[in-house]
């Protein structure tokens, strides 16, 4: 469930709302690869990342409520101008820890509104698949997508669970769910409850 700062809620009521995109890549090992905004001026938000408006941002894709499981991907498009992001794809970028969120603008200032709770997290997950376009028109461009996985994609993991008197009792001594798994196909007499 999305939920909303009072600060927000009163922003999105008043009819005035502006709003912007964060987007921030991690390593593995949580250091920050890339912070940037679709804001025109770089901010430093409460959680200490500065994110810089360097039109690194092409499209995100919005936020989606969905009623069922599928496997559908986040998709973010980025400027690849410089090749830069490219180039760090074939070093290893799948996996990164990726999270964009929705900033609002405090219209009594027009400065953006920092505190992380003022803000939406619109996805966080992982990278999960890399593509790069080259348009070689007379105004060409090169763009970066990142596919990010879909917050139910190990619902398709299969893994075996074999369960047995033996294994059950191994995690937990007590427990007597698995006492009858592998009786013989003949007639058993089993008594349910306390004797």
């Amino acid at each position: 469930m999305l939920t909303f700062s009072p600060k927000v809620v009163s922003i999105i009521a008043s009819g005035k709302g502006e709003a912007f995109y964060l987007l921030h890549i991690l390593n593995g090992n949580g250091s920050l690869y890339r912070a940037s905004t679709t804001h025109f001026n770089s901010m430093t938000m409460a959680n200490g990342i500065t994110y810089a408006a360097d039109d690194f941002i092409v499209n995100v894709d919005p936020p989606k409520l969905d009623t069922t499981v599928d496997r559908e991907q986040y998709k973010i498009t980025l400027a690849d101008a410089n090749f830069r992001t490219a180039a760090d794809a074939e070093n290893g970028m799948v996996g990164k820890r990726v999270e964009a969120r929705i900033g609002f603008i405090d219209p009594d200032n027009g400065l953006p509104l920092t505190t992380m709770a003022d803000t939406l997290c619109v996805y966080r997950g992982r990278l999960d698949g890399i593509s790069a376009t080259i348009e070689t028109s007379e105004f060409g461009e090169s763009t970066f997508v990142i596919s990010c996985g879909s917050p139910m994609m190990s619902l398709d993991m299969k893994k075996g669970v074999y369960l047995s008197r033996d294994f059950v009792r191994s995690k937990y001594p007590t427990d007597s769910c698995c006492d009858k798994v592998y009786t013989g196909s003949g007639q058993i007499i089993f008594k349910w409850g306390k004797g």
